[in-house]
């Protein structure tokens, strides 16, 4: 069911504005993996115009740059002594024949600036659902463990009558507490167990949606909100509360219970830490425990650079001279270019959620797709127009 509660939330808050539109979605397919899928195609609808109308500028500039590789030679011949006239007289030949010299930074820095804004959306809500996560665990700790005697080892308090709300959640998540009544003494190893019980069902609850749904798993990647590699699935409090690469920079609850001495205290770990028992690594290579495969950095590293490529077929080289007359490398510039996304999505994969890594992918498959179709289009158009020329 959709609600507009977290808009208007006391405790963790969402305002990122693109953060808050994936929110909505999400809360519409209950799958963050396949929001983000959605989200992608979204967007790229948005951009496409725009994206079809850089690709004409690019179209237009080979084009006029066809038509100049004669006068362009001339001009180099004829100042090769003299640079800072050569780059005036190019850009005059530029000029007249309808050249951009802007045009080919274009697809670049759009792609860089819509790269950051979605990437702020995508941090803005993992970090607000991960939040969530930990404040509705906070609620159930209160109303499961505190409010129901637990934390005193009063495992007999469970079926008295104040407590038949909370014996009825207990046993929904189909622990067998029936095995409790009537006995009046109890280890604390054994309400250390119960306790932890209930709240690995309750993070196991948290994690489905009213129908069923699963909300962080996405094909083979086990929770969406970590990194499709050796990440853990459930995040440890350094991931949770830390800052840097792959962190979450989340912020805790204001907890003023009492925490069971085997968590010394550690709110966040009385919370999760059975869900980290279950479900996180032992060591690094632990593979079948590791959150995803790599196989989303690989991908997206792949049809980035592929994308990369496609796009080099269409766009022009020229040449520019720095202040001193002195003529700079531009190809080498347009390599380095060339090799930037990929190795900063490259890092982004590996160190960032899987969620923002989905929208990489996808980003870069459509880009592919729609670079493939409309270089197959061109050139088919430019055979005919030149045989239309070749009649003459």
């Amino acid at each position: 069911m959709v609600t507009l509660d977290w808009l208007f939330a006391s405790g963790p808050e969402l305002s990122n504005l693109i953060g808050k539109f994936i929110y909505l979605l999400y809360q519409w397919i209950g799958n963050f993996g396949w929001t983000v899928v959605v989200f992608t195609i979204l967007l790229k609808i948005l951009v496409s115009p725009l994206d079809l109308w850089q690709k004409r500028i690019a179209r237009k500039n080979s084009r006029a740059m066809k038509r100049m590789e004669a006068p362009l030679a001339k001009l180099r011949e004829a100042y090769k002594d003299n640079p800072q006239a050569l780059q005036r007289k190019q850009m005059e030949l530029y000029k007249a024949n309808g050249y951009s010299t802007f045009g080919p930074c274009l697809p670049s820095l759009l792609t860089m600036v819509i790269f950051f804004v979605v990437f702020s959306g995508f941090n803005a809500a993992v970090k607000y659902e991960n939040q969530m996560i930990v404040y509705d665990l906070t609620t159930s700790y209160e109303e499961l463990v505190i409010d129901t005697g637990l934390i005193d080892n009063k495992v007999d308090n469970l079926f008295l009558e104040e407590n038949k709300t909370a014996l009825s959640i207990i046993e929904g998540y189909g622990i067998d507490v029936q095995q409790y009544k009537g006995k009046t003494e109890f280890t604390d190893e054994e309400v250390d167990n119960l306790i932890d019980t209930i709240m690995l069902e309750a993070y196991n609850a948290h994690s489905v949606t009213e129908t069923g749904v699963e909300k962080w798993e996405w094909l083979w990647v086990e929770n969406v909100f970590m990194g499709d590699s050796w990440a853990d699935v459930v995040p440890t409090l350094e991931t949770y509360v830390g800052t840097g690469l792959g962190k979450l920079n989340s912020t805790l609850p204001d907890a003023n219970f009492r925490i069971r001495a085997k968590y010394n205290s550690n709110v966040y770990n009385a919370l999760l830490g059975p869900a980290q028992k279950a479900y996180n690594k032992t060591k690094t290579f632990d593979i079948k425990n590791w959150n995803g495969y790599l196989i989303l950095p690989l991908l997206s590293i792949a049809l980035s650079i592929l994308s990369t490529k496609l796009m080099k077929g269409t766009t022009p080289q020229t040449q520019s001279y720095d202040a001193n007359g002195k003529a700079i490398d531009t190809e080498k510039q347009m390599r380095m270019m060339n090799w930037f996304m990929p190795i900063m999505i490259g890092i982004f994969s590996l160190f960032y959620s899987a969620a923002f890594t989905i929208y990489m992918f996808f980003n870069s498959l459509i880009t592919v797709l729609i670079n493939l179709t409309y270089n197959l289009i061109t050139k088919k158009k430019d055979a005919m127009e030149n045989g239309k020329v070749a009649k003459r």
